[in-house]
């Protein structure tokens, strides 16, 4: 094992699971020689023993960096300070990315970690984001763009935004790389790819070509060319984990 890929979520939203595990599981699928490297465990509303501290007055206090209320109300905390959770009920999705970066846990522990909240996100200037990704480290996702008209979830539309997320973070797009461009990011110029980009976060095009390639002619979600860019990235990283794990030559014998 290289890895774990941890998938964390909001209380309530355990529903999920299966649904998030198939679509980290379907872009696993597309590299097998790498797959078993990167076993996906579900911590879901995940909490240290350490996660509460009870005040003297009684109350209860989140301590940092040791459950996802922590996470989510600490950006909450931000979008109230910019007022973004009074007038739109949004969190800030810059804040949870600067508390992710300086997770100790992801420090101590070989992680790809995939956080997912309902509340509706928002970044700088943006109004708002469907997640966001840093490259080796973690993807955030929201379920609140991805809701149909009755409020249920649009699950395949929200597979897709998650399958997106993690094709950034094992850098299918990469700067540079052939048949991409500048939309917020890198992305994919490619038919039928879901590391396509939507400035107005309509995912339901994307969706709706993936399910038909997928059960008309049994192809991936993403393209040759994102296939060939992850195999490069388990490639280094492979190199780098032999590197770093290799045993320490007894000196003595030599």
């Amino acid at each position: 094992m290289i890895r774990n890929i941890y998938i964390l979520y909001e209380k309530g939203m355990e529903p999920l699971r299966p649904h998030l595990e198939d679509a980290i599981r379907q872009i696993m699928d597309c590299f097998p020689r790498h797959k078993a490297d990167y076993p996906i465990t579900t911590l879901g509303n995940w909490q240290s023993s350490n996660a509460t501290r009870r005040l003297p007055n009684g109350n209860v206090l989140l301590e940092p960096y040791e459950s996802v209320e922590w996470y989510i109300a600490n950006a909450k905390l931000k979008a109230m300070q910019q007022n973004r959770w009074q007038t739109r009920g949004q969190i800030s999705v810059d804040q949870l990315w600067e508390d992710m970066s300086s997770d100790p846990y992801c420090k101590k522990i070989p992680q790809w970690s995939i956080l997912v909240t309902k509340h509706d996100l928002y970044a700088g200037n943006l109004n708002f984001c469907l997640g966001c990704t840093k490259e080796n480290a973690f993807s955030i996702v929201s379920t609140a763009r991805c809701l149909n008209r009755d409020n249920t979830l649009n699950v395949e539309g929200f597979k897709t935004v998650v399958m997106h997320e993690f094709g950034h973070l094992i850098s299918l797009t990469h700067e540079g790389r052939v048949n991409t461009c500048e939309q917020l990011g890198s992305h994919c110029t490619n038919d039928g790819c879901i590391m396509q980009q939507r400035m107005d976060g309509d995912f339901r095009d994307i969706t709706r070509v993936r399910l038909e390639a997928k059960r008309l002619y049994g192809l991936p979600p993403i393209c040759g060319d994102c296939i060939e860019s992850g195999e490069k990235f388990f490639a280094r990283q492979r190199a780098v984990y032999d590197l770093t794990h290799r045993r320490t030559p007894n000196w003595r014998n030599i």
